[in-house]
This record gives C-alpha cells, structure tokens and sequence, in this order.
C-alpha cells in the first residue's frame, strides 16, 4: 500500500509534536505523559518516539524551539529600533508577552522545564543567553541608569523571571501582582534614565 501524500503547506509531523508537547506540558508539566502528547497530535506513542527518542529529548527540543524564538525576537527587538535605548528596552520586555500571545503555553512550558529536577538542565544555560543578550544592551547604551553591573545583572535576572512566571500565570497572575502592567513601570523606572 502507498503511503499518503502530503498536504502542501501541512505542518510536518516533527511541527505537530512539538506544538503538542508545548500544550501538554504547559498544563501538565514536564510529567505529561508521551501518550497524551501523542494522542493529542494524532499518532501513537512508537511514531512519536521515532521522532523524538525520549522524553527529554522531546523536553530540550521544545524548549529549544520556545527560547530559540525568543532569542530571535530579543535580538529583533535590540536591532529595530535604530538606538533609541527606552524604545528598545520596552520592546525588550514585550518579548515573551508577545510570543505567549502568539503559541500559548511558552512560559509554562520554561518554567516546569528549569524547575526539574536535572542537573544538567540545558534550558537554564538558554535562559541565561537571553539574559546576557539583554544585560549587554544595557551595558551597549553606556548603562543610563548608572546602577552597579552585578545590581544591573540581578534585576535584569528577577524581571525576565518575573514576567516569565507573570505570563505563565496568565489571568491567575493578577491576584499575586495587581491588576495593570506593574512589570513595565518598574522596569522602565530601573532601566530608563
């Protein structure tokens, strides 16, 4: 029997687990079972475990998927602006808002894959990419602030996590830090001259 043809424009199956993935473990955590992700795409478990071999390959492939996109996207944001350091700094924070909006469940997704339990956890080394990126765009634009590097470093640290969690949260987020965007006044009161 031959195989089925394509559709044109068809996500590849490879597109459709991780979409899947994204979904179960941004509800479930990184427990979700390959099952439910598989069932949840349209395969069974053997044809997700051809393309993916584990789970954790599955994890560090969504993940890599999630922060590689936000990296793009960071790097857009420091680049479109022409140097216009407060327009680049508001873009900035508008980054994984603007990704969550687009592929809900991104931030959940961070947050259960850097609190597991692994040692030899690859998303915190991408977390940290991202928030060196930023840190050096501060340092780029002779620090208007003037606050001390490692202050900068750790507050630039605390604001990324913060909104990470804040996104991930979603409408649960406002019985923690209020209603109306706290996150960006602080940050344009830290980093805004």
């Amino acid at each position: 029997m031959a195989r089925p043809r394509t559709q044109p424009n068809a996500p590849s199956t490879r597109s459709k687990i991780l979409n899947a993935a994204r979904i179960e473990f941004s509800t479930q955590g990184i427990a979700a079972p390959l099952d439910a992700i598989a069932k949840r795409c349209g395969i069974r478990r053997p044809s997700l475990l051809h393309h993916f071999p584990s789970k954790q390959a599955l994890i560090a492939a969504v993940t890599d998927d999630i922060l590689g996109k936000a990296r793009e996207r960071l790097i857009q944001a420091v680049g479109a602006k022409g140097g216009d350091y407060a327009q680049t700094m508001q873009a900035i924070i508008r980054v994984l808002r603007d990704l969550e909006a687009e592929e809900q469940g991104v931030a959940g997704v961070l947050l259960h894959a850097l609190m597991s339990s692994d040692t030899d956890n690859p998303v915190s080394g991408k977390m940290t990419e991202f928030i060196d990126i930023i840190f050096a765009t501060v340092l780029m634009a002779g620090n208007p602030s003037g606050k001390p590097k490692v202050e900068l470093r750790a507050a630039i640290a605390h604001l990324v996590m913060g909104e990470l969690t804040r996104v991930a949260l979603a409408s649960s987020a406002d019985a923690i830090w209020g209603e109306g965007d706290g996150v960006d006044q602080l940050f344009r009161s830290y980093f805004l001259p």
